[in-house]
């Protein structure tokens, strides 16, 4: 899940000193209770790869091969993760009055793992009202995530020692990437294995279609196991004051001045740009190139691959280097790979950007991670990776729909600059590039490094806009 998932306390805006960073250590847990909790944990990212790596990243290409619209692709890719979002929010005050996280956490999976059972049942209907119960299983799916992402947050940001942040999540990252791009590979050979021989459906069923009912069902297990391995989780205390509270409209008065608030919105607008390109790769390979869906695996695997190694590496650097300059490697980096993508639309090349975009991704997901660590308390950190969130939900959901308008409205052929595009994901490919460059131009410069130092809650500083 990609798959994907961020203060002062409390001082005046003219407090110069950085407030003491509380509750950052495991608590009352021994040392091999931590080792235990960090390798179970681990254990959890590799089941949910599974899931991930065979349905969630398949969801569109179902719909895509069932022939479904732009505008309901780009539905099911935004408008989740939009509801999501606020649900992450309203989890968030429940976190308030809580005093253990794990249950929510272990609940909210549970529950999410059984949002698969509808998908099974959606690949039994005709197109049309698959579509909608689809659609209706996907935004609890998302939900689900979301209610259990600030509880997770915090909780993994407690058992993980500061100093190993970055070594940590990069290894976590490369071992449970390792696991979706098996998985993603795999799952595509199986589909285009099925789609050949139709004669090997079930239950009344197309090739086609018994595949992904495989899928679905391999899916909803291997998140059950995740609820086994987050049950051995040990679970340090988990402590807040009333001064750690604040709504969403306080964080939105006080964005504009804070560290915090502009990486956020610098956030939003390049997960604006991203969400403009990544749901419509699918539509683009599958219904206007008409490559294979075994094709379309190996693209993803190239992609995927490259980040998980990546995230590998990057996280090494990140504890050296600092979250802010690999995340601004990363947001750069992204902002060009679109652009590359006008070159050629030839499957090698296309496979050559994924595997450059792949690095770039680990980079700038990584790092953004990292610097909900590095820039918010322990106390605020469930609240503000809620907020973060609802504004990067809302900024991919933007740029799904603008995308999707743009490939509905755009002529073909057509001339920009002198320049002749003779397909609109061409044009497509110049908007993500516009939409990325603009918070890299705009807002990259505008909040601080924190990696180093410790956390500062909308800290201002008059060194920095």
């Amino acid at each position: 899940m990609s798959s994907t998932k961020t203060e002062p306390a409390a001082a005046s805006p003219a407090a110069s000193a950085i407030p003491p960073e509380r509750n950052t250590s495991p608590g009352h847990l021994t040392p091999a209770q931590v080792e235990a909790s960090l390798w179970a944990s681990i254990k959890d990212g590799l089941a949910w790869s599974v899931m991930v790596g065979v349905a969630e990243r398949y969801v569109g290409p179902f719909l895509v091969l069932g022939e479904s619209g732009l505008l309901k692709l780009a539905a099911i890719s935004g408008l989740p993760g939009v509801a999501g979002a606020l649900v992450q929010c309203s989890a968030a005050r429940m976190l308030d009055n809580a005093t253990r996280r794990r249950p929510h956490v272990v609940w909210a999976v549970l529950f999410q793992a059984l949002t698969w059972l509808p998908f099974c049942y959606a690949v039994f209907l005709p197109v049309a009202t698959g579509y909608w119960v689809m659609l209706a299983a996907f935004v609890l799916y998302v939900a689900f995530a979301n209610f259990c992402a600030p509880a997770w947050t915090s909780w993994i940001g407690d058992l993980v020692p500061p100093e190993r942040r970055g070594r940590y999540f990069g290894l976590r990252g490369a071992l449970t990437g390792g696991g979706l791009v098996l998985c993603n590979l795999a799952a595509g050979a199986w589909i285009t294995w099925a789609r050949e021989r139709p004669e090997y459906g079930w239950l009344g069923l197309s090739g086609q279609n018994s595949a992904f009912l495989t899928l679905f069902a391999v899916a909803c297990g291997a998140r059950l196991m995740s609820v086994w391995y987050l049950t051995r989780m040990h679970e340090p205390p988990y402590r807040r004051a009333p001064s750690d509270h604040f709504t969403l409209m306080d964080f939105i008065r006080r964005a504009p001045r804070a560290h915090f608030g502009r990486f956020v919105f610098y956030c939003m607008g390049m997960n604006a740009g991203i969400g403009s390109f990544a749901p419509f790769l699918a539509w683009y390979i599958l219904g206007e190139l008409h490559h294979s869906p075994l094709i379309f695996a190996w693209i993803g695997t190239a992609n995927l691959g490259a980040c998980y190694l990546a995230t590998y590496i990057w996280g090494r650097l990140l504890d050296r280097l600092g979250s802010k300059r690999i995340l601004a490697i990363g947001g750069i980096g992204l902002a060009a790979m679109p652009a590359l993508l006008l070159l050629s639309n030839h499957i090698g090349w296309l496979a050559v950007v994924q595997v450059y975009d792949g690095i770039v991704s680990a980079a700038f997901g990584l790092a953004a991670f990292s610097y909900i660590f590095d820039v918010v308390t322990p106390p605020k950190r469930a609240r503000c990776a809620a907020y973060y969130s609802l504004f990067v939900s809302a900024g991919m959901a933007l740029g799904m729909f603008v995308g999707a308008f743009t490939l509905l409205w755009a002529p073909a052929p057509l001339t920009v600059a002198g320049w002749t595009l003779s397909h609109p994901f061409q044009l497509l490919l110049i908007v993500s590039t516009v939409l990325r460059l603009l918070p890299n131009l705009l807002l990259l410069g505008t909040f601080a490094e924190f990696r180093l130092s410790r956390p500062v809650f909308f800290e201002e500083s008059a060194a920095t806009p």
